[in-house]
């Protein structure tokens, strides 16, 4: 594979480092990437016509992303989602972790990994035929609320095949609860809605959650229910039948998910876990991850979000399927554990194939 990769400068944050941003072109898509934040800022594809369309969404310049609502394109830890209470106890200890949302620290609190700048290299697999980035860093004990110092990898690879692979690997020097994710907002005809498009998932059961939003602990099936997308559907039935509904943010369990299971580690088996299809250009993309939980979102939170090329992002204009540990399992006992161990090797894979 003839995979070429670029670095040009992409700005300077407040602290005076520069960041920068990375190209990776296989001819027949690209990706770009910056070391702030390990943040995706476009993927765009080749059309029939020799031509691109940009499936992410995103933001234009440096500053923006480092002012950000949303996450877009960027990685997210310590822990993916919501722990209730922005609290949790482990080995007799009581942490506090940032309360960024109504009752519940969200994707790691502060300082968020997306606001910070990572090392970098750049990766190549000859045997997979993949090329892209790694993204390192030490995150320091007590960070965000969190203990133990932690070593993470974030790699970024594109196939020949327009296969998106994201490894997500970290030790610790302490007992600390883990989640990495992605959080990348797709749009696969590159602009409008995605409340149209098919969308079939693996996944026989959520995370069912309380008023509140937050994980009630139980693992409820989706059958009879408008979280069913065993069997593909469009997106927007359950909205056309109740026009009060907000759209979707819920985690579903995949596959993967074994009660006696913990975080997900090197040789863990990836699974299929849902297919977005769009009807318009009728791009599919696939989703496979080695991961219990993926959550699902529509964006409907994304109001008037000024986006890239003078766009303003409304609400369903993108979906969003995190891999994850299921949220708030800190505090939750009948969920796995999520406690990564010294000695131990998180290895945390998904795979975003475009078809």
């Amino acid at each position: 594979m003839k995979t070429k990769i670029t670095r040009t400068d992409f700005g300077t944050i407040y602290n005076g480092q520069k960041a920068h941003l990375f190209k990776i072109e296989n001819g027949n898509a690209y990706f770009c990437v910056t070391d702030f934040g390990c943040t995706i800022t476009s993927l765009c594809l080749k059309n029939k016509d020799g031509s691109y369309t940009d499936v992410v969404l995103g933001l234009e310049t440096l500053d923006s992303y480092a002012r950000q609502w949303g996450s877009f394109g960027a990685i997210v830890g310590r822990y993916a989602n919501r722990i209730a209470g922005a609290e949790f106890s482990l080995n007799g200890e009581t942490y506090k972790l940032t309360q960024n949302t109504p009752e519940a620290c969200l994707h790691g609190g502060y300082p968020a990994w997306g606001n910070l700048l990572w090392n970098s290299k750049i990766v190549k697999d000859k045997k997979n035929k993949k090329a892209g980035i790694c993204f390192f860093s030490n995150i320091r004990d007590g960070e965000q609320g969190f203990p133990g110092n932690l070593y993470v990898e974030i790699e970024y690879l594109l196939s020949e095949t327009n296969q998106l692979s994201m490894v997500y690997r970290a030790t610790t020097d302490n007992d600390t609860p883990l989640s990495i994710t992605n959080h990348s907002y797709f749009n696969l005809r590159g602009k409008g809605t995605v409340i149209d498009y098919s969308l079939e998932m693996n996944c026989q059961r959520y995370v069912k959650n309380s008023e509140k939003g937050l994980p009630t602990g139980e693992l409820a099936p989706v059958s009879n229910t408008e979280f069913d997308f065993t069997t593909e559907r469009k997106i927007n039935k359950f909205e056309e039948q109740n026009p009060d509904s907000i759209g979707y943010d819920l985690c579903y369990v995949t596959e993967n998910y074994n009660s006696e299971r913990g975080i997900p580690f090197e040789g863990d088996k990836v699974s299929l876990v849902a297919t977005v299809t769009d009807p318009v250009s009728t791009r599919k993309m696939k989703v496979y991850t080695n991961q219990e939980g993926v959550q699902l979102y529509t964006a409907k939170y994304m109001d008037r979000v000024p986006g890239k090329d003078g766009c303003h992002y409304k609400p369903y204009e993108a979906i969003c399927l995190e891999t994850q540990s299921f949220p708030d399992s800190p505090n939750q006992k009948a969920f796995p554990s999520v406690i990564l161990h010294p000695g131990q090797k998180y290895n945390a894979v998904t795979i975003y194939e475009f078809l």
